[in-house]
């Protein structure tokens, strides 16, 4: 009965350092469910998980949202990538997001009519050239961040410190990680994982 739990203990600690450390890793686009046809605030977060740090991103916008503008952010450049007079694309350079770090890009646009599953492929470069890109499946190790269009909600998100509040509220509502709760999952799964050894090294 003991060597079982421990075995569990010892499973749950490397589910709980693994979730944390791959969700952490992930670049994401934030709120993940907005109303269809509102004004919203969209955070791209991007954290570095290289000992390089990140030098780029690029960011596509999926057909049926429409960017408006740009917050600017000290010590980086963007570029606006159009068709047609519609964004479709953003680029931003010239700063740096270091080992331990990330770095949130805020941008302001309309949700499309249509409620749905809309994915966003986001583009991270690093300082070595390697580029990473997040476009794959939810299951998938570098996975497209994913943004819920959903019926309902008053069809105008606002601007500013309110639109900003109800992007965060949306964010912890649907599991989003931060900083906090990656580093909380880390430190409790290797805290379980050390007393799970040395459970089973005094067993022996």
């Amino acid at each position: 009965m003991r060597i079982r739990w421990l075995w569990t203990l010892l499973l749950v600690a490397c589910l709980l350092l693994g979730t944390a450390s791959v969700a952490w890793a992930h670049v994401r686009v934030l709120p993940e469910e907005v109303p269809v046809d509102s004004f919203e605030v969209f955070t791209v977060r991007v954290p570095t998980e290289k000992e390089v740090p990140t030098t780029g991103v690029r960011v596509e916008v999926p057909e049926g949202f429409t960017v408006s503008r740009v917050e600017p952010l000290l010590g980086w450049d963007y570029e606006l990538e159009e068709e047609e007079g519609i964004v479709r694309a953003i680029n931003w350079s010239g700063g740096e997001i270091g080992e331990t770090e990330f770095q949130e890009f805020d941008i302001q646009g309309r949700t499309p009519a249509e409620p749905g599953e809309y994915l966003w492929n986001a583009f991270q470069t690093y300082q070595d050239g390697e580029v990473v890109e997040w476009t794959g499946p939810e299951d998938a190790e570098e996975p497209a961040s994913v943004i819920r269009v959903v019926e309902g909600g008053s069809g105008e998100g606002g601007r500013g410190a309110a639109v900003r509040e109800a992007g965060s509220e949306a964010a912890l509502s649907t599991g989003a990680f931060t900083p906090v709760a990656a580093y909380s999952g880390l430190g409790i799964g290797a805290l379980a994982l050390i007393l799970a050894l040395v459970a089973l090294l005094r067993g022996r």
